[in-house]
């Protein structure tokens, strides 16, 4: 069966370089949705140090927190960053150890539910903010009123995102603006401290500036950790492991193709409809030697993968299957090898949810 596994070192080696990036300044919030917030990755970092160890990580779908184990998910503060109203009507059916303990909303229906739960079950609550990305979020000059409005909730600051729906970077300027509303939020609630956190590894580069030091709370980082790349900005970050999770296909046929049978057939499209011939890199004509692989686009999109074996090439895909061309390759493969693969953020994501991928962790490099 095809598998997918986190390098645990490389990973925690990013982790720690971006620490070292925000000149621990800025407290690292770790986005855990790409990989359902897996509990063998989540325990690679409750494995850290006291002192290093995250104090939240941030998932879309709150079920996932059931999956950790009690102690584990106890240690760490628990964000949704994708509240649904039937995430928060759903609070006291879960066990107490997977609850949320901060939700992001944006929404007053969703702060109105809040406002239905038992005390001892509300969430905190931070107030997403709208700053041009048009996806979730409040206007910057509607947050206090709401703030004022909704008093009975715990609401104890303010979030933005960059770069997620239409691509609009941060700014200092911006950056600047939101401080100046997540004061007026502490000064209204009268709290010990303002908070602003600000998501996607986009803000990373202006986050290690040092610029806004003292302006923000929090930054909210996934890709950058676990990928060393900021897709956003369409660049790798220096310095950091690009090779942390790998998947491997297991082989199910290896035969030569003789394409001269393809002779007087009329192309149409093929069963994830493309034209026939559609996202191959290898020759079609002739005898060529092929290796099937277990898994398809419903795993991991061709595009978004780099084969270990600089010599293979990609022959097309359909839901379920991989075909790899390796003709040129001096690797002997046979049915029941594997062959490997370095992901990105969003090969990585399809291979996590689709449950005939196993996860594991390793140690080894």
């Amino acid at each position: 069966m095809a598998y997918i596994v986190l390098k645990k070192k490389k990973f925690l080696d990013n982790y720690h370089a971006i620490l070292h990036m925000m000149h621990g300044k800025i407290p690292v919030n770790v986005v855990t949705k790409f990989c359902l917030s897996n509990p063998d990755v989540i325990a690679v970092l409750n494995s850290e140090p006291r002192g290093s160890r995250p104090v939240c990580i941030s998932d879309s779908n709150m079920v996932n927190f059931v999956h950790l184990a009690p102690e584990i998910a106890r240690s760490f503060i628990k964000c949704v960053i994708k509240t649904r109203l039937s995430d928060i009507q759903k609070i006291p059916e879960l066990p107490e150890y997977a609850r949320p303990d901060r939700l992001f909303v944006s929404d007053e229906r969703l702060l109105d539910a809040v406002l239905k739960l038992p005390k001892s079950m509300r969430p905190q609550i931070v107030i997403i903010a709208e700053t041009g990305d048009m996806k979730d979020g409040v206007v910057l000059s509607r947050i206090v009123p709401l703030v004022q409005k909704w008093k009975e909730l715990s609401i104890i600051g303010i979030s933005v995102n960059f770069a997620c729906l239409s691509g609009i970077l941060p700014d200092e300027s911006c950056i600047r603006k939101l401080a100046a509303v997540a004061e007026e939020v502490c000064r209204v609630r009268k709290l010990e401290s303002p908070f602003l956190s600000i998501g996607g590894t986009v803000s990373c580069e202006l986050a290690a500036s040092g610029v806004i030091d003292g302006l923000i709370q929090e930054i909210r980082m996934g890709e950058g950790i676990f990928f060393g790349y900021d897709s956003s900005g369409g660049k790798p970050i220096p310095d950091m492991h690009h090779d942390v999770i790998e998947l491997a296909g297991e082989i199910l046929e290896v035969s030569e193709k003789d394409f001269s049978i393809q002779k007087g057939h009329q192309a149409g499209f093929t069963a994830i409809g493309e034209h026939g011939g559609a996202g191959s890199s290898a020759p079609c004509t002739g005898v060529r030697k092929r290796a099937v692989l277990d898994f398809g686009v419903l795993a991991a999109n061709a595009n978004d993968l780099v084969p270990f074996d600089t010599s293979l090439l990609f022959a097309g895909q359909t839901f379920d299957f991989t075909v790899t061309d390796i003709t040129d390759s001096s690797v002997p493969y046979v049915a029941g090898d594997f062959i490997r693969f370095n992901t990105n953020y969003s090969s990585a994501s399809f291979s996590m949810m689709n449950r005939y991928i196993q996860c594991t962790v390793s140690e080894e490099e």
